[in-house]
């Protein structure tokens, strides 16, 4: 996919939450793309079967929108909803297998965080990097240490890709992820565990500088 796409694909990357009460991934990424989302990752690491029809929905929804979406770590499901890339971890499968399987129009991501990953990682066969957690979460379990807006900065100057900055990060903080080199933003908990998700979404939205698909109430 062309490179400048990409880098504006990845202004605002909504990633889905698992296990939300009441608040399904497909109401999540309905919720995000109205407000204004330009990219969608599916992520559950406890997939099954029983989930796919939830997937192949969300597939749907950004092709209607003209959202690029792309699945996490499950090249297989990646290609079984026709998604347009996948998201790796420096534990998932490797760059040059998920390229290899999904085809050079595909988009692929790969999660850095650290300068000495970014070193050993395949990055000739990705699209941009997640970098990360660049504030304290909660939202993912085994999250590494937070490196701040000064590590962001640092694998930014270093990365030939473009990088997302991930973790902890919400309408306050995200200008500060932009004005320390970050070509996009990922958020989870910022719209998934909101009161007011749509409203949190949108605040996020204008932010990032993407205008919204619906007015917000």
């Amino acid at each position: 996919m062309n490179p400048d796409i990409i880098r504006d694909a990845l202004r605002f990357y909504f990633i889905t939450e698992d296990g939300v009460d009441g608040f399904p991934a497909a109401d999540q990424v309905r919720t995000a793309i109205e407000a204004g989302a330009t990219m969608v990752q599916y992520r559950n690491k406890a997939f099954s079967l029983e989930a796919f029809a939830d997937v192949a929905v969300i597939a749907r929804l950004c092709r209607k929108y003209r959202v690029p979406f792309v699945v996490n770590d499950n090249v297989l499901l990646a290609k079984a909803v026709g998604a347009d890339g996948v998201h790796v971890g420096q534990d998932d499968a490797s760059p040059r297998l998920v390229r290899h399987v999904m085809g050079p129009q595909a988009i692929v991501g790969v999660s850095v965080s650290s300068m000495a990953e970014l070193e050993s990682t395949e990055l000739a066969f990705c699209d941009y990097i997640g970098t990360g957690p660049t504030f304290a979460t909660d939202t993912k379990a085994d999250a590494k240490p937070a490196h701040g807006l000064a590590g962001l900065r640092d694998i930014v100057n270093r990365s030939p890709l473009p990088a997302v900055a991930i973790g902890g990060i919400g309408p306050a903080n995200a200008l500060d992820c932009f004005a320390h080199g970050a070509a996009g933003v990922a958020v989870i908990s910022c719209i998934t565990r909101s009161k007011a998700p749509f409203e949190s979404a949108a605040s996020l939205a204008a932010a990032c500088g993407v205008p919204a698909r619906r007015r917000r109430g």
